[in-house]
Protein backbone atom coordinates (compact mmCIF):
# COMPACT_ATOMS: atom_id res chain seq x y z
CA UNK A 1 0.00 0.00 0.00
CA UNK A 2 1.22 3.70 -0.95
CA UNK A 3 1.93 5.54 2.21
CA UNK A 4 0.02 8.84 2.38
CA UNK A 5 2.01 12.05 1.39
CA UNK A 6 3.14 13.82 4.12
CA UNK A 7 1.05 17.26 4.15
CA UNK A 8 4.68 19.84 4.99
CA UNK A 9 5.96 18.24 2.28
CA UNK A 10 3.19 19.13 0.02
CA UNK A 11 2.58 22.76 0.99
CA UNK A 12 5.85 23.66 2.77
CA UNK A 13 6.23 25.31 6.06
CA UNK A 14 6.18 28.99 5.04
CA UNK A 15 2.39 29.81 4.56
CA UNK A 16 0.67 31.59 6.72
CA UNK A 17 -1.03 29.94 9.64
CA UNK A 18 -4.66 30.58 8.26
CA UNK A 19 -4.06 29.39 4.66
CA UNK A 20 -2.10 26.34 6.08
CA UNK A 21 -5.16 25.24 8.39
CA UNK A 22 -7.32 25.62 5.22
CA UNK A 23 -4.87 23.13 2.90
CA UNK A 24 -4.52 20.82 6.26
CA UNK A 25 -8.15 20.62 6.29
CA UNK A 26 -8.43 20.07 2.38
CA UNK A 27 -5.68 17.60 2.27
CA UNK A 28 -7.21 15.63 5.16
CA UNK A 29 -10.71 15.45 2.99
CA UNK A 30 -8.88 14.14 0.08
CA UNK A 31 -6.50 11.52 2.06
CA UNK A 32 -10.10 10.29 3.87
CA UNK A 33 -11.71 9.75 0.39
CA UNK A 34 -8.90 7.39 -0.39
CA UNK A 35 -7.17 6.81 -3.85
CA UNK A 36 -9.57 6.60 -7.18
CA UNK A 37 -10.19 3.19 -8.22
CA UNK A 38 -7.52 1.39 -10.03
CA UNK A 39 -7.89 0.82 -14.40
CA UNK A 40 -9.67 -2.14 -15.48
CA UNK A 41 -7.64 -4.40 -18.28
CA UNK A 42 -9.16 -3.11 -21.11
CA UNK A 43 -8.34 0.61 -20.21
CA UNK A 44 -4.97 -0.29 -19.28
CA UNK A 45 -4.19 -2.23 -22.50
CA UNK A 46 -5.63 0.26 -25.12
CA UNK A 47 -3.95 0.04 -28.28
CA UNK A 48 -1.06 2.25 -29.26
CA UNK A 49 0.47 2.09 -32.90
CA UNK A 50 3.75 1.92 -31.51
CA UNK A 51 5.30 0.77 -34.58
CA UNK A 52 4.48 4.58 -36.37
CA UNK A 53 5.95 6.51 -33.78
CA UNK A 54 9.39 4.85 -33.92
CA UNK A 55 11.26 2.96 -31.14
CA UNK A 56 12.03 5.81 -29.25
CA UNK A 57 9.04 7.67 -29.17
CA UNK A 58 6.91 4.40 -28.54
CA UNK A 59 9.13 3.58 -25.82
CA UNK A 60 8.38 7.11 -24.32
CA UNK A 61 4.55 7.13 -25.04
CA UNK A 62 4.64 3.49 -23.28
CA UNK A 63 6.25 5.48 -20.55
CA UNK A 64 3.38 8.10 -20.23
CA UNK A 65 0.43 5.86 -20.96
CA UNK A 66 -0.46 5.33 -17.98
CA UNK A 67 -0.39 8.78 -16.83
CA UNK A 68 -2.48 9.98 -20.10
CA UNK A 69 -5.05 7.27 -19.26
CA UNK A 70 -5.58 8.90 -16.26
CA UNK A 71 -5.52 12.52 -16.97
CA UNK A 72 -8.13 12.21 -19.16
CA UNK A 73 -10.31 10.08 -16.64
CA UNK A 74 -9.65 13.04 -14.29
CA UNK A 75 -10.95 15.75 -17.34
CA UNK A 76 -13.78 13.48 -17.71
CA UNK A 77 -14.35 13.60 -14.15
CA UNK A 78 -14.67 17.36 -13.83
CA UNK A 79 -16.55 17.77 -17.10
CA UNK A 80 -18.87 15.19 -16.14
CA UNK A 81 -19.28 17.38 -12.69
CA UNK A 82 -19.95 20.79 -14.18
CA UNK A 83 -22.02 19.21 -16.65
CA UNK A 84 -23.63 18.25 -13.46
CA UNK A 85 -23.84 21.58 -11.87
CA UNK A 86 -25.95 23.04 -15.13
CA UNK A 87 -28.02 20.78 -16.04
CA UNK A 88 -28.85 18.57 -12.60
CA UNK A 89 -31.93 19.19 -10.33
CA UNK A 90 -29.90 21.65 -8.75
CA UNK A 91 -30.38 24.02 -11.17
CA UNK A 92 -34.00 24.97 -9.85
CA UNK A 93 -34.71 28.25 -7.73
CA UNK A 94 -37.08 26.26 -6.13
CA UNK A 95 -36.26 23.22 -3.40
CA UNK A 96 -38.54 21.11 -0.82
CA UNK A 97 -36.52 22.29 2.38
CA UNK A 98 -36.24 20.11 5.23
CA UNK A 99 -34.08 23.00 6.90
CA UNK A 100 -34.04 26.70 6.38
CA UNK A 101 -30.93 28.83 7.52
CA UNK A 102 -30.89 32.76 7.86
CA UNK A 103 -28.41 34.80 7.64
CA UNK A 104 -27.91 38.40 9.13
CA UNK A 105 -25.55 40.96 7.59
CA UNK A 106 -22.34 41.77 9.36
CA UNK A 107 -20.77 45.72 9.69
CA UNK A 108 -20.16 45.00 6.13
CA UNK A 109 -23.38 44.63 4.92
CA UNK A 110 -25.11 45.84 7.82
CA UNK A 111 -28.58 45.98 5.99
CA UNK A 112 -27.93 42.36 4.11
CA UNK A 113 -30.17 39.71 4.75
CA UNK A 114 -30.31 36.04 3.52
CA UNK A 115 -32.42 33.05 3.28
CA UNK A 116 -30.91 29.29 2.98
CA UNK A 117 -32.71 26.49 2.35
CA UNK A 118 -31.07 23.13 2.38
CA UNK A 119 -32.66 19.86 0.49
CA UNK A 120 -32.81 16.38 1.63
CA UNK A 121 -29.32 14.62 0.80
CA UNK A 122 -29.46 12.86 -2.72
CA UNK A 123 -28.57 9.62 -3.62
CA UNK A 124 -24.98 10.76 -4.89
CA UNK A 125 -24.30 12.63 -1.32
CA UNK A 126 -25.03 15.44 -2.67
CA UNK A 127 -26.83 18.64 -0.57
CA UNK A 128 -29.02 20.70 -2.79
CA UNK A 129 -29.48 24.32 -1.68
CA UNK A 130 -31.12 27.56 -2.84
CA UNK A 131 -29.72 30.97 -1.01
CA UNK A 132 -32.13 34.05 -1.81
CA UNK A 133 -30.37 37.27 -0.67
CA UNK A 134 -31.20 40.80 -0.32
CA UNK A 135 -29.45 44.38 0.01
CA UNK A 136 -25.90 42.77 -1.25
CA UNK A 137 -24.95 45.36 -3.32
CA UNK A 138 -23.13 43.94 -6.78
CA UNK A 139 -19.65 43.55 -6.70
CA UNK A 140 -18.01 45.02 -9.99
CA UNK A 141 -14.97 44.00 -11.76
CA UNK A 142 -14.10 40.65 -11.21
CA UNK A 143 -15.76 40.66 -7.42
CA UNK A 144 -17.56 38.53 -6.27
CA UNK A 145 -19.60 36.61 -3.22
CA UNK A 146 -18.86 32.96 -2.06
CA UNK A 147 -20.47 30.77 0.66
CA UNK A 148 -18.79 28.64 2.88
CA UNK A 149 -18.92 26.49 5.46
CA UNK A 150 -17.12 26.89 8.64
CA UNK A 151 -14.96 24.72 11.11
CA UNK A 152 -14.13 26.41 14.50
CA UNK A 153 -16.09 29.79 13.58
CA UNK A 154 -13.57 30.13 10.51
CA UNK A 155 -14.83 29.72 6.71
CA UNK A 156 -13.01 26.86 5.27
CA UNK A 157 -14.94 25.11 1.98
CA UNK A 158 -16.87 26.77 -0.59
CA UNK A 159 -20.15 25.66 -1.69
CA UNK A 160 -19.99 28.43 -4.38
CA UNK A 161 -20.14 31.56 -5.90
CA UNK A 162 -22.27 34.00 -7.37
CA UNK A 163 -22.67 37.83 -8.18
CA UNK A 164 -26.13 39.94 -7.52
CA UNK A 165 -28.18 42.08 -9.14
CA UNK A 166 -30.97 43.33 -6.42
CA UNK A 167 -32.82 40.35 -5.13
CA UNK A 168 -31.52 37.66 -5.78
CA UNK A 169 -32.03 33.65 -5.77
CA UNK A 170 -29.16 31.59 -6.61
CA UNK A 171 -29.12 27.38 -6.50
CA UNK A 172 -26.39 26.00 -4.68
CA UNK A 173 -25.11 22.46 -3.46
CA UNK A 174 -22.38 20.94 -0.88
CA UNK A 175 -20.78 17.58 -1.19
CA UNK A 176 -19.07 17.75 2.42
CA UNK A 177 -20.22 15.85 5.52
CA UNK A 178 -22.05 18.09 7.30
CA UNK A 179 -21.65 17.47 10.56
CA UNK A 180 -18.14 18.02 10.45
CA UNK A 181 -18.43 21.77 10.63
CA UNK A 182 -19.98 23.55 13.00
CA UNK A 183 -23.61 23.88 13.56
CA UNK A 184 -25.30 27.02 11.65
CA UNK A 185 -21.91 27.74 10.63
CA UNK A 186 -22.51 29.45 7.19
CA UNK A 187 -21.20 32.28 6.16
CA UNK A 188 -20.78 34.60 2.76
CA UNK A 189 -17.90 36.34 2.24
CA UNK A 190 -16.73 39.07 -0.65
CA UNK A 191 -13.90 38.39 -2.15
CA UNK A 192 -12.73 41.12 -4.65
CA UNK A 193 -9.73 41.29 -6.60
CA UNK A 194 -6.35 40.82 -4.88
CA UNK A 195 -8.33 40.02 -1.94
CA UNK A 196 -9.24 36.19 -2.55
CA UNK A 197 -8.71 35.03 1.24
CA UNK A 198 -12.24 34.65 3.00
CA UNK A 199 -11.70 37.37 5.81
CA UNK A 200 -14.78 39.52 4.37
CA UNK A 201 -17.43 37.93 5.80
CA UNK A 202 -20.36 39.78 5.10
CA UNK A 203 -23.27 37.57 5.96
CA UNK A 204 -23.36 34.78 8.91
CA UNK A 205 -26.27 32.48 10.12
CA UNK A 206 -27.46 32.72 13.70
CA UNK A 207 -27.86 30.41 15.94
Amino acid sequence: MTPQPDFDELVGRDLPSDERERLRFAHELLVEAGPPPELSPEMESVPWPDDALGPIWGRRQKARRPFLVAAALATAVVVGFLLGQATGPNSATSISAFQTVQLRGTSLAPRAFATLKLGKRDAGGNWPMVLHVKGLPHLPNGGYYNLYLTKGGRPVVSCGTFNVDGDTTRPLWAAYALERFDRNGWVVVRQTPGHFSPTQVVLSATA
